[in-house]
């Protein structure tokens, strides 16, 4: 067959091969282009790489348990850990219950509410004036004067002694119930600077307050008791303390003055009282008539008593 191939092509004219040439070459160039365009298509297809889905960033912030009123002492019990999207978070927001814990509320925090440093007081003092009063204290007030109130010296933060005298109709007593106390305000005023400014601007520490008429101290529960009690049985004095004391606290003493011009007091004898007297046992006489006895009054007790027991 191939040699019939052969003797045909040799019978071929130079214008017959020259055709069956290109054929054969135009069938060669479409083989190749078919084959080249197929690999190209191959190598120039971008593989297809799964994305992942962007999930959304959280935070894990502090947020209220429950309520919480203004001015209220935030415990650890109040609060609790959440995760928020980051996005919705605001600027402040605590992101430790540590950094909350006995810090007072500012203003109300609702439940699920993040907790942000500007609705927390930094510390205790800032929350007004229940943040001045001591943690195992409570305020208490008293009327003073002029007199009993030091002339207006003692001022907010001072420490002072309070004396009870009591008075009678010839005498009067004087003890010191309380030392060492802290007073919180005076004529409802907790500013110490208050009473330390000048009208020409400048500090005057050894200003008097004009007038003072109500003293708030802080005292321990026990100590509220002892004093409100003292109140009502005389006047109470305010002793300020110096700033350096040589004893912080002094035995107790007290002290009793007696009008010269007191009447002695006459003792009276005790009263006895006497028992009442007794009445006398009335008297029985047996009479006899003769060699009879005609009444006996022991014989008439004993039939009686026979009488009773039959």
């Amino acid at each position: 067959m191939f040699s019939r191939i052969l003797d045909y092509l040799n019978n071929l004219n130079a214008r017959q091969v020259l055709m069956l040439a290109g054929i054969a070459a135009i069938m060669m160039f479409a083989a190749i282009y078919i084959f080249l365009t197929n690999f190209v298509k191959q190598e120039i297809e971008p593989v297809k790489i799964p994305v992942p889905v962007e999930q959304p960033r959280v935070m894990t912030v502090v947020v209220a348990k429950s309520d919480i009123a203004p001015r209220t002492v935030i415990r650890e019990s109040m609060v609790q850990f959440k995760e928020v999207p980051a996005d919705t978070v605001p600027n402040g927001a605590i992101t430790s219950i540590a950094d909350v814990v006995d810090c007072p509320a500012k203003i109300t925090i609702l439940a699920g509410d993040i907790i942000t440093s500007r609705k927390l007081y930094k510390n205790t003092d800032q929350a007004g004036f229940v943040g001045t009063i001591p943690p195992d204290c409570r305020a208490v007030a008293i009327n003073v004067s002029d007199v009993t109130g030091v002339a207006g010296f003692a001022k907010p933060g001072d420490h002072v002694d309070l004396m009870l005298v009591e008075k009678s109709d010839d005498s009067a007593t004087a003890n010191i119930i309380l030392q060492n106390v802290l007073l919180l305000s005076i004529n409802q005023s907790m500013d110490r600077s208050d009473f330390e400014v000048t009208e020409d601007g400048n500090k005057n520490t050894s200003q008097a307050v004009n007038s003072p008429t109500i003293a708030t101290f802080a005292l321990h529960p026990e100590e509220v008791l002892r004093l409100v009690s003292a109140s009502k049985l005389g006047d109470i004095y305010m002793m300020l303390r110096p700033v350096k004391p040589l004893e912080n606290y002094v035995d107790n003493i007290n002290y009793k003055v007696v009008s010269a011009n007191a009447k002695p007091k006459v003792e009276t004898p005790p009263v006895v009282e006497t028992p009442p007297p007794q009445p006398e046992p009335s008297k029985k006489f047996v009479i006899i008539q003769g060699n009879e006895v005609v009444q006996d009054p022991n014989d008439d007790a004993k039939s009686n008593k026979e009488a009773k027991k039959q």
